[in-house]
């Protein structure tokens, strides 16, 4: 296919052009010989031929004064060395032939009637030139000179070395020419388009071309490369804007969308959610305003996905939607939060409702479970009346339980942390937990021998296996196994993020599972709501659950449940691990005989029932018993008693002076003071300020008489002192 002339590269388009100007030249130049010779050639051979013929006139008038033939022929026979001159001839003023020279050898001169005729005459093939020979003004004869003219194309033979000098020089000037404009137009301009299918192909605009010359191609080069610093400038700029966008866009979780419409935006709404979503976006069309909905994805199975997408429509000229233009956000993790905030305000509610009744109900619960137990002792054996009163103190041990679940599920109970073995603790609740499941339902444990040691309150730790126990026991109504397996666990950054309560960390792991019906997702997603149970009615009160994430919750843990309808269930109770620290058996529970003592104790309560009831339990127990309704009274009569008094026993919540600054003043008086702490508070001041730990003695209300007996004893067997 033939190129056209603009698409061919310039190297082709200077070849050519040199081909057509040394063509053209070569013309040119063949028409100038030919006009060189045509107009210089006659003049040329006239001017040379006369020449000659004046030398020969110059030697024969010598001759012809002296009629002298032979001279005049030899002079004539010079001729030979010029072989163009064809013939030569002297004649007399008579027309007779004096000398001749003929270089063909013929006889006799041709006639010609005009050949004593001085001058030049031009024939065909031949050139005569006739001169007079005079001597003083005298003719002596005639001088005819005879040229062979050669014909033209004999003429131009002797050009050649002209017009081979013209090829040659056209030649050099072309690979000159052509090597100038290569190094100087074609390869800077090469590299330039080089340069360009490079960024074209890369997108990489820090290429430059070095600049060779300072001509217009330089300037072009300079200008090519300003251009890329320039677009180089702009791309760095709007990539480190796209990159920004872009984290900014990761960090809340956010991509840009576009969606052709609201049909196809439904296809990955829920089934749920979709009439709600198509409703919103409608209104927010009709009204020309931007759109803002939130909605769970259409996932495969029980995952849920919340995204937001906000935005605009894109109208086309006749002003319709055309598609759906904007941003969508994964709120998944704002949901959760959210589930997780509802919760939290559920507990803090149930736990200002529970602490609001906790400390008077405890107060009450104390005095009737004390006179009870005082009633008790007093009837005889045998009293038909002494089923009543262990009714009535069932009843009140059902209150005070009611009451510390509340406390437990709200993180409000006072609790005494102290670090457990989780396998201990499981090994010896298994034979309570053999009585308390039915005789179809097999317990095993596969109990890790390296569990890492937790702190948590013994008594409340026991009372969650218990419960989730009872629970599992309800799963199961026709036999199954319980499984309570041990272990430890390292939960990372990623663990903590997805659970906003955790903490990074090391943790000891108690699972209690099942292989009862199991739970559907619905309940699952409340199964730790205060008073939400799947019992009958009167089966159960919804806290048991409630309780225990409670319990979980105030030892810094995470309770879990993974749960398929007739698949059973799995309860994890996480525990953050305890370094370092020894496990210690567990103290009395304080019931049975009432220990005695002599010793003095002073006791301060503002309640008048606890503290008759508690003045009465101690002094009959054979104590000095200095009574005081708060703090001020108590100090007052600590200082007007002149005996030492070796125990304090204190409410930490009173009326004016709370019960820790009482320890304060009375401890830096009577520095061997000895203090038993005693409340039915829920956050305590002394809990507060982290006085409150395994090795403080403190009793939580409701208590019995035996149980207030026996932690004065042991305060005072003890050797802590309060800090």
């Amino acid at each position: 296919m033939i190129v056209p002339f603009r698409d061919r590269p310039i190297r082709d388009k200077v070849a050519l052009l040199i081909v057509v100007a040394a063509i053209v030249g070569m013309g040119l130049t063949g028409g100038a010989v030919l006009a060189y010779d045509l107009i210089t050639f006659r003049p040329r051979i006239v001017r040379d031929l006369g020449s000659q013929a004046e030398i020969i006139e110059l030697n024969t008038i010598p001759a012809l004064l002296f009629n002298d033939p032979d001279a005049a022929a030899e002079n004539l026979g010079t001729l030979r060395s010029r072989p163009e001159v064809a013939a030569g001839y002297i004649f007399l003023p008579a027309d007779s032939l004096f000398a001749a020279y003929d270089r063909d050898a013929t006889t006799a001169p041709r006639r010609d009637p005009g050949r004593l005729i001085p001058g030049n005459r031009f024939g065909p093939a031949r050139l005569v030139v006739t001169r007079t020979l005079s001597s003083e003004g005298r003719v002596l004869g005639y001088l005819t000179l005879e040229y062979d003219l050669p014909s033209l194309w004999t003429r131009l033979p002797q050009y050649g070395f002209m017009a081979a000098a013209v090829l040659l020089a056209l030649f050099t000037a072309s690979v000159l020419l052509s090597g100038t404009l290569t190094r100087a137009v074609s390869t800077p301009l090469r590299r330039l388009a080089d340069a360009a299918r490079q960024i074209t192909a890369t997108r990489d605009f820090r290429v430059r071309v070095p600049k060779q010359a300072d001509d217009e191609i330089g300037e072009l080069t300079k200008a090519f490369n300003e251009m890329l610093g320039t677009i180089e400038t702009t791309q760095g700029a709007l990539h480190r804007s796209e990159e920004r966008l872009r984290l900014a866009l990761e960090a809340a979780a956010m991509r840009t969308t576009e969606v052709p419409s609201v049909d196809a935006l439904l296809e990955d709404v829920h089934q749920s959610d979709r009439d709600r979503v198509r409703r919103m976006i409608a209104q927010s069309l009709d009204a020309g305003q931007r759109f803002d909905v939130e909605f769970r994805a259409a996932m495969e199975g029980n995952a849920e996905k919340w995204l937001a997408l906000r935005g605009h429509a894109a109208r086309g000229e006749d002003g319709r939607p055309t598609e759906l233009l904007g941003v969508l956000q994964d709120v998944t993790e704002r949901h959760r939060l959210e589930v997780h905030l509802i919760q939290s305000q559920k507990m803090e509610a149930i736990g200002n409702l529970a602490g609001g009744i906790a400390h008077d109900f405890n107060n009450l619960l104390t005095a009737i479970i004390g006179y009870v137990r005082f009633v008790d002792r007093a009837l005889p054996a045998g009293s038909p009346i002494r089923d009543d009163v262990a009714e009535i103190d069932s009843a009140a041990r059902r209150a005070a339980l009611l009451t510390s679940q509340l406390l437990s599920y709200a993180r409000r109970q006072m609790v005494l942390p102290t670090p457990v073995d989780v396998n201990v603790a499981v090994t010896g609740l298994q034979p309570m937990l053999r009585r308390l499941l039915s005789e179809d339902i097999e317990i095993e444990t596969a109990l890790d021998p390296d569990v890492w040691l937790t702190r948590i309150d013994r008594g409340q730790f026991e009372q969650l296996i218990v419960n989730m126990a009872v629970n599992a026991r309800d799963a199961m109504p026709h036999g199954g196994t319980l499984r309570l397996e041990t272990g430890n666990t390292v939960l990372g950054e990623d663990d903590a993020r997805r659970n906003p309560e955790m903490l990074a960390g090391e943790y000891a792991v108690l699972s209690i599972g099942d292989t009862g019906v199991g739970m559907t997702p619905e309940v699952v997603a409340r199964v730790f709501e205060p008073f939400f149970t799947t019992k009958p009615i009167g089966q159960g009160t919804g806290l048991g659950l409630a309780m225990c994430y409670g319990i979980v919750k105030q030892a810094d843990g995470h309770l879990t449940v993974s749960s398929e309808r007739g698949r059973g269930s799995v309860f994890r109770v996480i525990l953050p691990r305890l370094v370092d620290a020894e496990v210690r058996p567990p103290a009395p529970e304080g019931e049975g005989e009432v220990p005695p003592g002599d010793e003095t104790v002073l006791f301060a309560e503002d309640d008048p029932a606890v503290r008759e009831m508690s003045l009465r339990t101690l002094r009959g127990a054979g104590y000095e018993v200095i009574e005081s309704d708060g703090g001020e009274s108590a100090i007052a009569a600590a200082r007007a008693h002149h005996a030492p008094i070796h125990l304090l026993v204190t409410d930490v919540v009173m009326p004016g002076m709370s019960g820790r600054e009482l320890v304060e003043v009375l401890c830096r008086e009577n520095p061997d003071l000895k203090v038993v702490f005693i409340s039915g508070y829920t956050e305590d001041v002394i809990v507060r300020r982290g006085v409150t730990d395994e090795r403080m003695p403190f009793l939580a209300k409701p208590f019995t008489p035996a149980q207030l007996a026996h932690m004065v004893r042991t305060a005072l067997d003890g050797a802590v002192r309060p800090v």
